[in-house]
C-alpha cells in the first residue's frame, strides 16, 4: 500500500509548480467536464419526468375541478345553501311568539335591528338586538330555544350580555343580539343589477 503513495509522491516531486498547476488544473477540467456529459445524456430523461409530473398536475387538477370529486363538492355546496332560507324572517313577530309561549306578560326592550350585512355569493347576515328585564336564567334558556329553533331558517345568539341587577336576586338583564342568514332573492339582483348599469 505504501508503494504506490511513494510512487505517486516521487511523480508529483518531479514535477515542477507551473506542471503541477496544469495538472490539477486539467483534473478539475475532466471532472466539471464528466459531470456536464452526464447531465446532456440525461436531460433527455428530466425533460420526460418533468413531462409526466405536470401531466399528473393537470390530471390531478381536473380530477378536482371536473371529476367526481368535483360533482361532490357541487353537490354539498347546494345542499348547505338549501338549508339558507330566502325569505326574510320577521324578528318582531318571533320574538312576541317566543315572548308570549315562554315569558308570560314579560316583553322584550330595546329592540334595533342593524343594517344588513352582504357577505358576497347572494348572502346576507341581518342582526337583531333587543334586552329582556328581571327575567330568570331558566326563562332565557327556554326564550332562546324558543327562538332559535325556527323550522327552515337558521337563527343563533350572536352575542350575549348577562348582568344582575342585585346579588340577593336571581333576577338578570340580558342583551342579546340574534343573527340569521338569508340568501339575496334573484328578483332583487336583477333591480341592482339593472340600476348600477
Amino acid at each position: 500500500m505504501t508503494a504506490p503513495v511513494g510512487a505517486f509522491a516521487g511523480f508529483w516531486s518531479r514535477l515542477n509548480p507551473r506542471e503541477r498547476n496544469l495538472l490539477a488544473l486539467l483534473v478539475v477540467v475532466a471532472f466539471v467536464m464528466s459531470i456536464g456529459v452526464l447531465f446532456v445524456l440525461r436531460s433527455d430523461s428530466f425533460m420526460e419526468s418533468e413531462q409526466r409530473i405536470a401531466e399528473l398536475r393537470r390530471g390531478i387538477n381536473l380530477m378536482q375541478t371536473r371529476g367526481a370529486v368535483y360533482q361532490e363538492k357541487l353537490k354539498e355546496k347546494a345542499e348547505r345553501e338549501s338549508m339558507i332560507s330566502s325569505d326574510p324572517i320577521e324578528f318582531a313577530i318571533l320574538l312576541e311568539e317566543a315572548t308570549t309561549a315562554t315569558l308570560g306578560d314579560k316583553k322584550t326592550q330595546q329592540e334595533e335591528e342593524k343594517p344588513p350585512l352582504e357577505l358576497g355569493d347572494g348572502l346576507i347576515k341581518r342582526v337583531y338586538s333587543f334586552e329582556l328585564r328581571s327575567v330568570t336564567l331558566e326563562e332565557v334558556t327556554n326564550f332562546l330555544h324558543k327562538v332559535e329553533d325556527q323550522p327552515g331558517h337558521i337563527v343563533y345568539t350572536e352575542r350575549i350580555k348577562v348582568r344582575s341587577p342585585s346579588e340577593s336576586e336571581d333576577r338578570l338583564n340580558v342583551e342579546i343580539d340574534l343573527a340569521t342568514w338569508e340568501m339575496a332573492k334573484a328578483d332583487a339582483e336583477d333591480e341592482r343589477q339593472e340600476e348600477d348599469e
